[in-house]
């Protein structure tokens, strides 16, 4: 019988000592199959963000469209299809509010807005779910439409004012995102909480300090939409995968009704940009 010593072989839960045999390292700690699962800026475990998907699909629709067309930056173009102005009745203020999302004023600004998309909408189907993500999107990004119209009417007064672009809905998914991570600190290893929070909080203040150092850039829909996503953020149930509760009837009910604005929003884009020749 050999007398050198033979490398200690850890146990683990469910694991026994033949399973694991040559090859394992000393210190090597099988995972808890109770943990949650990873968080990261962008994702939860496997989570597929099908609802971020298909934002993103209908914002390189309706840029294409308008590149085909070569109306891109041509502001009546703009109007005619949804931009954010005021002046205009209620109810086509309310349509106009959401519609203005899908418009970008060119490619660098739909580029930079779909890879901040990806990775706040993502997360946030991940952390909340994938109906909290329709709720986010269209109250978060309403209310960050209709914060810039009260804005420059209390600031210019009657002085026309014409915004376009997703950033509004992305600051909303970026507070929704901040919010829950606050909420997880209790049930998150404190590193992966706080890993979380840091990125949503760097990436968020990067890109409001950002604004101000470029004209025409809209802050006051940027704030307006993370405050509105915090808010939003701190009501919606967490996963399930992560602790939380299912996903209720009234929480499915609220993203059905906000997936159907949308809808209805891009629908009446559609008509008032073709009616007007665009």
């Amino acid at each position: 019988m050999s007398d050198e010593p033979r490398e200690p072989v850890v146990q683990g839960p469910g694991v026994s000592e033949p399973e694991l045999g040559a090859g394992v390292e000393a210190g090597y700690v099988p995972p808890d199959p109770d943990e949650p699962p990873p968080v990261e800026l962008g994702r939860v475990g496997d989570v597929l963000p099908w609802g971020t998907v298909a934002i993103l699909l209908a914002w390189g629709v309706v840029f294409l469209w308008f590149a085909a067309r070569r109306q891109v930056e041509w502001v009546p173009a703009y109007i005619a299809w949804g931009a954010n102005v005021n002046g205009r009745p209620a109810l086509e203020t309310a349509w106009r509010a959401l519609a203005s999302t899908f418009l970008h004023a060119g490619m660098a600004h739909v580029s930079l807005n779909a890879l901040s998309l990806l990775m706040f909408g993502s997360s946030v189907e991940s952390v909340l779910s994938r109906w909290a993500f329709w709720i986010v999107y269209a109250l978060g990004g309403a209310a960050a439409s209709l914060g810039s119209v009260a804005w420059h009417a209390w600031r210019y007064g009657d002085a026309t004012h014409t915004s376009v672009g997703g950033s509004g809905a992305i600051f909303a998914l970026g507070g929704a995102l901040l919010a829950s991570a606050i909420r997880l600190r209790r049930r998150l290893a404190v590193g992966r909480a706080r890993a979380l929070a840091a990125g949503a909080l760097f990436l968020l203040t990067q890109s409001l300090v950002a604004g101000f150092s470029h004209l025409g850039t809209d802050n006051a829909a940027h704030a307006t939409g993370l405050a509105s996503g915090f808010a939003i953020g701190t009501l919606l149930p967490i996963t399930e995968r992560l602790g939380g509760p299912p996903a209720g009837g009234p929480v499915r009910v609220a993203a059905i009704v906000a997936a159907a604005a949308i809808v209805a929003a891009l629908t009446l884009a559609i008509v008032s940009g073709t009616q007007a020749g665009y």
